[in-house]
């Protein structure tokens, strides 16, 4: 069960839901049948269990404390039911995905992020090592939700038939696809890709399915992308990240749809600090905070910390002479007495920008 179904279903009941894992032999020693099925239910002293995936030996539950008739326990078994997809159309892929969509949110959801994905999972014997992770997020309610057929059947022309593409929350999806694509990126003729190689290559991936995206559904959409993985080990720890990565995004970079997890190093860091030593931070630097009032400042300073404070680059970014953009520096020294080109004070400016943008928009 996603997140989002899980908070409607804690206003719908009046009373937390919390889920979980357990074997089907302790179900049975709670009370619960032996041959278990999705929307079973039992009474615990702590409310109401009832299960919402069961595969081989485990399964996977969640828990109220509210009060239920038995109407009310007959109608959530029925829609637990109607949810799983038992019995449900699409392929045995689709299936076996969802499976793995509704394994990796209750993992988030207990905060069990390194968990390896279990082998009663049978699309475990689809996932190798290797594989490029995807976060696809639209947002736009209005707009139409691809159906799962059609969104794999674009994507693996775009990218290739080893894709996996995996449901998550509600227009949100996991895609897995062979790191052999970064070979395919500009690299050619180079059997190895360095580092910096990977991630424009990987950059450049999600660039373009974005562009797929928005031109085949339209609406706004938001993909992150992470260096390769091993998904059987780390695909919770994949999906916790990414989902950070455009949160970041979103908050500290708005306008931006293409997101890297090394590229929010500094966001993360400011949005772990607490609100009130971010608002002392921003009130000691009030005077000079009047700098980021003009556009034409703030762009120069994006441009010039995007290209890693190189002038040269930041003024061909800017489509502006070096010495036009020297200008800029220097009048933002004499105003704010903050010289960008010095690493302390560059630093200074960055984190001031970066907070100025959240603030302001508050």
């Amino acid at each position: 069960m996603t997140k989002a179904k899980l908070q409607q279903l804690q206003q719908v009941l009046g009373a937390p839901v919390v889920t979980g894992t357990m074997s089907l032999a302790d179900w049975e020693r709670i009370g619960g049948k032996k041959d278990a099925e999705i929307g079973d239910y039992v009474e615990t002293e702590d409310g109401v269990r009832l299960i919402t995936w069961t595969e081989a030996n485990e399964l996977q539950y969640i828990q109220t404390e509210a009060k239920l008739t038995p109407l009310e326990k007959e109608l959530l078994r029925w829609a637990l039911r109607q949810q799983s997809g038992k019995p449900g159309g699409g392929t045995d892929l689709e299936r076996q995905a969802r499976r793995l969509g509704e394994w990796i949110e209750q993992r988030i959801l207990s905060g069990q992020t390194h968990a390896e994905v279990p082998d009663w999972l049978e699309i475990r014997g689809k996932l190798f090592d290797g594989m490029i992770p995807f976060l696809l997020q639209n947002d736009q309610a209005g707009d139409r939700e691809p159906a799962y057929s059609e969104l794999e059947k674009v994507l693996r022309s775009f990218l290739s038939d080893e894709m996996l593409l995996v449901p998550l929350q509600e227009r949100e999806w996991l895609i897995l696809g062979p790191d052999r694509l970064l070979l395919e990126v500009d690299s050619a003729d180079s059997e190895l890709v360095d580092h910096e190689e990977t991630k424009e290559a990987l950059f450049s991936l999600a660039t373009g399915l974005h562009e797929m995206f928005t031109e085949q559904w339209g609406g706004e959409c938001h993909v992150a992308v992470g260096e390769p993985i091993i998904p059987t080990e780390s695909l919770v720890r994949a999906v916790s990240e990414l989902r950070e990565t455009i949160h970041l995004g979103r908050k500290f970079h708005v306008g931006m749809q293409v997101h890297m997890p090394w590229a929010v190093h500094l966001e993360r860091l400011l949005n772990d600090i607490p609100e009130a030593a971010r608002s002392r931070f921003m009130e000691e630097m009030m005077a000079r905070l009047d700098l980021f009032n003009d556009p034409e400042t703030v762009s120069t300073l994006d441009a010039f910390f995007t290209m890693d404070c190189n002038v040269s680059e930041t003024a061909k970014k800017l489509y502006i002479h070096r010495n036009t953009l020297l200008y800029r520096l220097d009048k933002l020294k004499q105003e704010a007495g903050l010289d960008v080109r010095s690493f302390n004070d560059a630093v200074l400016v960055r984190i001031m920008l970066l907070l100025y943008k959240v603030t302001k928009r508050k």
